[in-house]
């Protein structure tokens, strides 16, 4: 009985982590059209399943490793010269709709660059080790943000390109047996992405 109850707590708290993003960005972006208010309530969340647990970014043995984090280079360029032609919006409305217009924006771009892929990696890679579907979970909750602003073709490539990347860094956290590569090839594909909006608006 105690095992089957622990089991059940374990697959309760597993389902929770999951959809972290999904109540976040469900209540706060597509219900209050407050991005701030999403990212911040995402990221609590992972911060009060992590604050038992001592997960740290251990140290890459062998730097060759950072090589793989090099591809996502490319996210901000293609980017910045896709936006025009994917988006339903213009991309100035659709910031301004979601309060990340002005200082709001150039705020984010350290925070969204830079601590929101560090936040992230250390969440979804416990959930990519546990369970397959965690890359689907972490591909779909970006739909819930991208809906308003991408035609569907390129929406549903966004989830194809997440997916991927998604198990490209389970991989090379694997391969490594460290979670620096995958984390810093999620910076460089976040901060690029939003420097790239923040050029386009």
């Amino acid at each position: 009985m105690i095992v089957s109850d622990n089991k059940n707590n374990g697959n309760t708290s597993r389902l929770l982590q999951l959809l972290a993003p999904y109540i976040a960005v469900g209540i706060f972006w597509c219900g209050f059209s407050n991005a701030w208010l999403a990212i911040l309530a995402y990221h609590l969340q992972v911060l009060f399943w992590a604050r038992h647990e001592n997960r740290q970014i251990k140290r890459l043995k062998n730097k060759r490793f950072m090589l793989l984090a090099l591809p996502t280079l490319v996210a901000g360029p293609v980017i910045y010269f896709l936006l025009p032609y994917i988006t339903k919006i213009e991309i100035s409305a659709w910031l301004t709709e979601y309060r990340l217009s002005g200082s709001a924006l150039l705020l984010m771009i350290p925070y969204f660059g830079i601590v929101h892929p560090v936040i992230e990696q250390v969440h979804w890679a416990k959930l990519r080790e546990q369970t397959n579907a965690a890359h689907l979970m972490f591909a779909g909750y970006h739909l819930l943000v991208l809906h308003s602003l991408l035609t569907f073709p390129w929406l549903l490539l966004c989830f194809v390109v997440l997916v991927s990347a998604s198990f490209f860094w389970k991989e090379i956290t694997i391969r490594s047996g460290s979670l620096l590569p995958a984390t810093v090839s999620h910076i460089l594909a976040d901060l690029g992405v939003i420097i790239a909006v923040w050029l386009v608006q």
